[in-house]
């Protein structure tokens, strides 16, 4: 294995002659056999350890293996603990992206701090294997298919050639300390259902299986390459890159083979999923669009229109009285009224005593939400905007007016329902937008 391993770089990795290595460790078999091999290479070596603090005294042990073995090997380490559990709590993204992002950021800060030219992890060809049973179960394309790249940037993943057993065999014969973490038996995980029931049935039918993926992975790539290819020759023809996204010329795109297969091509870096909302835009209405979160698609007559939801401008004026209402981009009256009376779109009667001045007068954003008037709980403001179908030309002409960070109006729309007139109320407030 040693000799197998040794004479990737240079060939299907870079060389490493010269350069400097930050090796990911986190105590478990596949890190601890990365860290003998690469400890046998004349290659300048450090070791990097993050403890999530997620399985207690259990976490705090691989660590102190993993200090031992950089001790031992007489190697610098750099560790990090991070509180998981708190940010959770505070975050909507699942345990294993946050943990991914965690690490790889601190990998980046260790690198621009001490000049690392590469970052090397331990994934082998069970890693891959799962990875592409994973991809495959969610519908993914030819991208999502071709697994763990060896190489992503500085990122280098020289076990791919080596499956579990091979790596186990390894520390075995040489000895090896290394860990076993107990949340690899829980089924709780996807991945761990994959690992634990599907990958030994599939070795069971199929003993090569993860040496004909590799052959296949490597076809889909070149197949993929061709892909990438005939989609970058058609920019200038078909689309066009902008400063934060991109058009699609949709007469253009409608010439072309496989215009389903071009769009999946350029939008699936972006994150869309919902493919069929996607293939209906070309057909659909001008002013319908498709969203992810950071993203939005919108069909604008003879173009498609790619962009970014955060780079749209964000507008902000400050409201101090009822009187001073001048300097504000539209036209907002504030009257103090004895009783209510019937509203239409552009007037609204709140409560005055639950306003907290001064009031703001905004842009909306994304992740804007309100209390939309007579309904129970709270709605996004872009699932609000879709329900009642309203364009996104329209919604670049909406106004939030606000108090402190609540929303009070959807000026034009509706009226948010913490600010509604009760039987307790005793000063009443009109506000009128004149179109």
């Amino acid at each position: 294995m040693l000799d197998s391993f040794s004479a990737q770089f240079g060939t299907i990795l870079p060389s490493l002659e010269g350069k400097r290595i930050l090796l990911a460790v986190s105590g478990g078999l596949d890190s601890c056999v990365l860290l003998d091999l690469m400890s046998r290479q004349s290659v300048d070596i450090a070791v990097v350890h993050c403890n999530y603090k997620l399985r207690g005294d259990e976490s705090d042990a691989d660590h102190q293996l993993v200090k031992q073995l950089a001790k031992e090997h007489n190697l610098v380490l750099h560790d990090v603990a991070f509180d998981t559990k708190t940010m959770l709590e505070t975050t909507k993204e699942s345990l294993q992206m946050l943990a991914r992002a965690l690490r790889y950021s601190f990998f980046d800060e260790l690198c621009d701090a001490h000049s690392y030219d590469y970052v090397m992890t331990a994934h082998h060809a069970d890693d891959a294997l799962e990875t592409f049973l994973m991809n495959w179960s969610r519908g993914s394309g030819v991208k999502g298919l071709e697994g763990i790249p060896r190489q992503n940037g500085t990122i280098l993943r020289p076990l791919l050639d080596f499956d579990r057993h091979t790596l186990l065999q390894y520390a075995k014969a040489n000895d090896l300390q290394w860990r076993e973490d107990s949340s690899n038996a829980s089924e709780a995980y996807l991945r761990n259902q994959v690992r634990l029931t599907i990958v030994p049935a599939l070795k069971e039918v199929f003993p090569n299986i993860t040496d004909k993926l590799r052959e296949t992975q490597q076809h889909l790539q070149q197949a993929n390459d061709l892909i990438s290819a005939y989609v970058q020759g058609l920019e200038g023809v078909v689309w066009n890159a902008t400063t934060n996204g991109l058009t699609i010329d949709l007469t253009a795109l409608s010439k072309v083979n496989s215009p389903n297969g071009v769009l999946y091509q350029l939008l699936s870096p972006f994150g869309f999923t919902d493919w069929d909302a996607v293939y209906r835009l070309p057909k659909g209405q001008s002013g319908t669009e498709v969203r992810t979160d950071e993203y939005e698609l919108l069909n604008d007559r003879e173009l498609l229109i790619l962009q970014s939801i955060s780079s749209k401008s964000f507008e902000y004026y400050t409201i101090d009285s009822a009187e001073q209402t001048d300097h504000l981009p539209i036209d907002l009256y504030f009257k103090q009224v004895k009783e209510l009376s019937s509203c239409d779109k552009n007037t609204v009667i709140v409560d005055a005593d639950l306003l907290n001045w001064p009031l703001k007068l905004r842009t909306w954003q994304a992740a804007d939400r309100f209390f939309p008037f007579g309904m129970q709980g709270s709605q996004k403001l872009s699932d609000y905007f879709i329900n009642q179908k309203i364009s996104r030309l329209e919604k670049e002409k909406i106004w939030l007016l606000c108090s402190d960070s609540k929303i009070v109006w959807v000026v034009g729309h509706r009226a948010d329902d913490r600010f509604k007139v009760s039987n307790n109320t005793k000063n009443l407030l009109q506000i009128t937008w004149r179109d």
